[in-house]
């Protein structure tokens, strides 16, 4: 811990708030809120909407229609610099020409913080992104994963209502990123801060957030804690996104459930409405399907077309008719005996699943 007295953390709302360009809707009524001290990521593919909602509470772009509000005063208007927005951005976007402590302190100066008090805080924060020895230093002598802790650093020493991420990580190599990613979460838990993080990668938003919100055309799709959004995905679209899925072709029975392969299985609520004998798509995890004896009722055949190991679990791909390859995620030391080109017997264990049409 560093010492750094912890602020009262603020509550972030968007309310109906939508962002057009011209035809395009880049947000669509979106309702958020994201409670003080809470970390929430926003998820999704390019064009999905949040950045563009990121934008928008930072001030660099302004909504169509809906409000926003900080500890429920309206800050629709209120110019990007008077909001007190820590932000965070991809590329760094550090001063070149300032060294580290002159990075940090940027913010600082412009509200005119006495140098004295300018110190302190560049130090506190030296101190908590564990960079002290590189106090003048300059952008161009540090990694990468350095330089996003000055531009984390100097963010936070405004002491900011709200701290903005976007895609602070994608810039980095794949070790750093992960070392990063626990950084921040380290240091947003220590200061309490109320935190919007904005990132395509889901294993960045289900590692580190309190809560996950995916979007899809602009819309929130679902916002839950990352343990719900897997296990209880609302959409076909939240379960394809969130996680690996094998999508296999099957078809809506009479009885409220769905036969896909050689087993009939009940459909999710979320998707319950289809009418008997509508032809589906069923997404179904891979660690959801299981290996099983041929003589099982509900088995299918097929051939092992693809093993890769990825350390305690083993990815096999099995080739079966008329479906694509499908993943089944097994324990490394049960498939020790299994090779390429072998026939195996498998079978959905899942109790229900989601699906779309076909």
């Amino acid at each position: 811990m560093t010492g750094i007295t912890r602020r009262v953390s603020s509550t972030l709302e968007l309310s109906g708030v939508s962002r057009f360009f011209g035809q395009v809707r880049a947000l669509d009524g979106l309702d958020l809120k994201v409670n003080p001290g809470e970390l929430v990521a926003l998820l999704g593919p390019s064009g999905c909407g949040k950045t563009t909602a990121l934008r928008i509470v930072a001030g660099l772009e302004h909504a169509s229609a809906g409000n926003l509000t900080v500890n429920g005063v309206r800050y629709n208007e209120t110019p990007a610099h008077q909001r007190d927005m820590g932000m965070v951005f991809q590329s760094y976007s550090l001063f070149p020409n300032l060294d580290v402590t002159e990075n940090i302190e940027y913010g600082l100066r412009a509200r005119k913080i006495p140098a004295r008090d300018r110190s302190k805080r560049v130090s506190e924060m030296l101190a908590l992104v564990e960079l002290g020895s590189k106090a003048k230093a300059f952008p161009h002598q540090l990694s990468g994963g350095q330089q996003q802790r000055v531009a984390l650093a100097r963010a936070l020493a405004i002491e900011p209502n709200v701290l903005l991420l976007d895609e602070p990580l994608s810039a980095l190599d794949a070790q750093v990123r992960s070392q990063i990613r626990e950084e921040i979460r380290r240091i947003q838990i220590e200061l309490g801060i109320t935190t919007l993080f904005v990132t395509h990668d889901q294993e960045e938003a289900m590692s580190i957030a309190d809560r996950v919100g995916v979007m899809n055309h602009g819309k929130l799709e679902q916002i839950d804690t990352p343990i719900e959004l897997y296990t209880n995905p609302s959409s076909p679209f939240v379960a394809s996104f969130v996680g690996l899925a094998n999508r296999i072709p099957g078809e809506v029975t009479a009885a409220g459930g769905v036969r896909i392969l050689n087993q009939s299985i009940s459909l999710s609520r979320a998707v319950s409405t289809f009418a008997p004998g509508t032809k589906i798509t069923a997404i179904i995890r891979p660690e959801t399907l299981i290996l099983t004896s041929e003589n099982d009722p509900d088995a299918t055949r097929g051939l092992i077309a693809l093993k890769s190991f990825l350390g305690p679990l083993t990815k096999l791909g099995i080739a079966v008719e008329g479906s694509p390859l499908i993943h089944i995620n097994i324990s490394s030391s049960d498939v020790k005996h299994l090779e390429i080109g072998q026939h195996i017997s498998f079978k959905v264990a899942a109790s229900e699943v989601m699906a779309e049409h076909a």
